[in-house]
């Protein structure tokens, strides 16, 4: 008996009006979107690729290790065109230093689109179906008991011997199956668009997050539906049913879009940006005293040991007893930097962790509607949120600390080779700095013009510039810079009970409420 209960109310949904033009916009919309992504998938992939030969290319220039600028860069995530979330399609990207601690990954795209058009907002599959199909689903819900009371037809149904439980048990299904099926065809579609792209390229992990997204999102529009078949046997008139569930729509899906991140600004308070130029600023100022002082403690050779050919940021032709002493001095200086780098990353934390905070507000209280649930928990499935983004940014200082290591275990900090590249014996610009005088060290003297010539015939005389240096050794950043599976359902737990129970509780609801409906 349930089946031919069910076969009649999936008919009765497929012969409307309501549901054809639900299927031909959702079909529209999410094609529209996915191809849009793919598209802009594509230029990123194409930024990307672009930045990490440019990234390589400056390695193998590298002749000194203070030109050593590694950077973390890693790839779009293909899933991010069907839920573009915070990350969005673009790749991320962290510059990793000495004196900067990441706090933060940033996009790494160009600016394709006029910042004009920033007060568009960018839909995305995700977007699709937790407004458009969403709104099918009350649809096809609102007027499931009481429009069959208004037009009699309730009535006749239960004077045959059929429970009511199961009367309420076809609706759910016979609803649900009906709102499954435009959703699949639109995701069918979108998928193929998706393996279709040549830069579009799904792992494994991909594609089993896909499954779990299609399971979500069957399980989020019946719980739409189960919500407003649930108000549909509360009320006794079809247009007091409409009314609710248009209004619930509208606040708990467009209006809690809107109201809720503009709420979560005055849940935190954030403190000026001043607050942390000023702390910077006084680290900087810290430094420069404590190098002082350490000039103080060990005085500098005269100028004439200090004297070289400077290109860029490499020094040349140096004495070595100048080479010593900048040797010393840098080494104690790079202490003091790491020092301060830690202690400018808390205050700049401090600074930055209310503006995040307010993000993980929206995430946060987001369980409490069905549709700003739903879309939190498709992105962090496709792991574009902001918690993804902090994610990797750990895995950044993880990859900065490897690599500080690195140059301790080279001795970096107290080498010549952090400031020049000149080969052991060769032979100074100024062969006898003792018995220069200030005046011959003016730029326009005579011999200082002589020697600058002697050094320019040098690096003339260089094959192809100094020997780079060998960084074959030098870690690499890696491992699990993206959430694990498991890693993203433990964050998603929270919202995936909410949208269980909330889906059960109204089951019951409804079933409770029609075992003692009157049909009249």
């Amino acid at each position: 008996m349930i089946r031919t209960l069910v076969r009649k109310e999936l008919l009765t949904n497929l012969l409307t009006l309501r549901l054809g033009v639900a299927v031909i916009f959702t079909v529209v919309l999410s094609v529209l979107t996915t191809f849009i992504g793919t598209v802009d998938y594509a230029r990123n992939v194409d930024v990307y690729e672009r930045e990490i030969r440019e990234t390589e290319e400056r390695l193998e220039e590298v002749t000194i290790y203070s030109q050593i600028g590694p950077r973390v860069i890693v790839p779009p995530q293909p899933l991010a065109i069907l839920c573009r979330g915070v990350v969005s399609t673009a790749g991320q990207s962290m510059w990793i230093s000495l004196d900067q601690v990441p706090v933060s990954a940033w996009e790494l795209a160009e600016s394709f689109d006029s910042n004009f058009m920033r007060i568009l907002v960018q839909i995305d599959f995700a977007t699709v179906v937790a407004l458009l199909l969403s709104f099918l689903a009350v649809v096809l819900g609102f007027d499931g008991i009481c429009g069959e009371r208004e037009r009699g037809t309730l009535k006749q149904l239960l004077v045959n011997p059929v429970p009511r439980a199961q009367v309420v048990l076809a609706k759910l299904l016979g609803g649900m199956i009906s709102l499954w099926i435009p959703f699949a065809l639109a995701f069918v579609l979108s998928l193929l668009i998706l393996v279709a792209h040549p830069d579009v390229h799904l792992a494994g992990g991909d594609w089993v997050r896909l499954g779990v997204f299609f399971v979500l999102s069957c399980l989020f529009l019946g719980q739409v539906f189960a919500l407003s078949l649930m108000v549909s046997s509360l009320v006794r008139g079809t247009d007091t049913a409409l009314i609710i569930c248009l209004f619930a729509w509208l606040v708990g899906g467009v209006g809690y879009i809107n109201i809720l991140p503009s709420l979560s600004r005055y849940g935190v308070k954030a403190p000026p940006a001043d607050e942390f130029r000023d702390q910077n600023r006084q680290l900087w100022n810290e430094l420069e005293k404590t190098m002082e002082e350490w000039d103080e403690r060990n005085p500098s050779p005269p100028p004439a040991y200090l004297k070289g050919l400077e290109r860029g940021r490499v020094l040349r032709y140096g004495h070595p007893v100048g080479y010593e002493w900048m040797q010393r001095r840098n080494a104690a200086a790079m202490d003091k930097r790491l020092e301060l780098a830690d202690r400018r990353y808390r205050y700049q934390w401090a600074n930055w962790g209310p503006l995040a905070r307010m993000s993980y507000i929206v995430d946060e209280w987001s369980i409490l509607s069905p549709f700003t649930n739903y879309q939190v928990l498709s992105y962090l499935l496709a792991r574009t949120t902001l918690d993804d983004r902090f994610h990797l940014v750990e895995e950044g200082r993880d990859y900065r600390r490897t690599w500080i290591e690195y140059l301790r275990g080279k001795d970096a900090f107290a080498s010549r080779r952090w400031f020049s590249d000149d080969p052991e014996g060769q032979e100074p610009m100024i062969a006898d700095p003792s018995s220069v005088t200030v005046a011959m060290l003016a730029a326009d003297a005579p011999f200082m013009r002589e020697r600058m010539a002697w050094a320019e015939a040098r690096e003339e005389s260089r094959s192809a510039g100094a020997v780079g240096l060998d960084l074959t050794d030098m870690p690499r950043f890696g491992g699990p810079w993206q959430r694990s599976l498991g890693a993203s359902f433990g964050v998603m737990m929270p919202g995936l009970a909410i949208l269980v129970l909330s889906f059960g509780l109204a089951v019951m609801v409804t079933i409770a409420r029609f075992l003692r409906y009157d049909p009249r």
